[in-house]
């Protein structure tokens, strides 16, 4: 085949699209391709803090030296539960938990689409796409491939299933070789720390999703939205080695031996938990999609990559000439689409 592995050009994705690719690795890629609402590194860059917090919370942050919101949120979790231990009133720090929380989730819901802004035809376009790999890893907090699979339960497995509540159990997280996994790498605006530690997903049961993520729960006031926005990879990994489904995600991930697709994913330094979870198994095929301006930006994205990884094949290929990469996904703008 033409192929050009480590060296020379970049693929039309056809060329190896009937070769069999086991696992696919999303990236913000896919989903800044249906909306440029998606076009930022990280949701701190987002929040305007000072608008949406008063000035306690805002010194939290400060004392903290971060913008992430994530950390702020577990800081705060760990003082209510040292309060209780030491004999201290927990309810100031709890207050200014749910203040966060609910900064947190006006953001993300300023920015992310609506499930009636969506058509019909892209969530199908993209399901079927899905549908022909064995594993889905993503470490995109959106709905997106929530959405896309969420119609399709006969073929999509999550985890989420313990209890009757939604909830992950590692002891009964088996899915079978018939059935497609989805794995959320860094969380989801779905997915939800319990203050238990138990991790569980929301459902449209109470509401919409996009509603119900960063609102305060009545029936666990600690309970948090589950996303991993670290800036630093060392960072995530601890807080993914910190949450039993986000360790179990990643343990798979890294286990995992049969080719991978990488799609929409830069694999830059703040990923390197990514790179090295690939790296751990060598004998494999791996492509990986790219999207440039000019020659001299491709070359030197190829040259980063391929620096770092250590797999026997490595394909590059153009992201606009895979189904992910297509331009007439885009979520059209403005009115809500009838219908849906």
């Amino acid at each position: 085949m033409d192929y050009y592995p480590r060296s020379g050009g970049v693929l039309d994705f056809a060329k190896i699209a009937e070769d069999g690719w086991e696992n696919l690795l999303l990236g913000n890629g896919m989903s800044i391709n249906l909306s440029p609402d998606f076009a930022y590194e990280t949701l701190r860059e987002e929040a305007d803090v000072a608008r949406d917090l008063e000035r306690p919370e805002r010194e939290i942050f400060e004392l903290f030296r971060t913008t992430n919101f994530e950390v702020v949120l577990a800081k705060l979790q760990d003082t209510i539960a040292l309060a209780a231990v030491v004999g201290e009133r927990a309810r100031p720090y709890l207050e200014r938990f749910l203040r966060v929380q609910e900064a947190l989730g006006s953001t993300v819901r300023e920015v992310h689409p609506k499930w009636v802004d969506i058509p019909e035809e892209t969530l199908e376009s993209l399901r079927t796409t899905f549908e022909g790999y064995r594993r889905i890893f993503t470490t995109n907090y959106d709905l997106l491939l929530y959405w896309a699979v969420v119609s399709n339960n006969e073929q999509f497995r999550d985890c989420f299933w313990a209890n009757g509540r939604n909830e992950f159990d590692p002891a009964r997280c088996k899915i079978g070789p018939d059935h497609t996994a989805t794995y959320y790498l860094h969380g989801a605006l779905h997915l939800v720390a319990e203050g238990s530690g138990t991790t569980r997903k929301l459902t449209r049961e109470k509401g919409q999703l996009l509603d119900q993520f960063g609102k305060p729960d009545e029936d666990d006031p600690e309970a948090r939205p589950l996303l991993v926005a670290e800036g630093s990879s060392f960072s995530k990994l601890q807080a993914i080695e910190g949450n039993p489904y986000l360790s179990h995600v990643y343990s798979t991930f890294k286990k995992e031996r049969g080719s991978l697709l990488v799609f929409g994913q830069s694999l830059r330094g703040q990923d390197h938990h990514l790179i090295d979870a690939i790296n751990a198994n060598p004998h494999r095929r791996v492509a990986i999609s790219m999207h440039w301006k000019n020659e001299a930006e491709l070359e030197h994205r190829r040259h980063k990559i391929l620096s770092k990884l250590r797999v026997d094949e490595v394909y590059f290929f153009d992201a606009a000439t895979h189904p992910l990469g297509n331009p007439d996904l885009r979520i059209p703008e403005g009115s809500e689409i009838d219908g849906i």
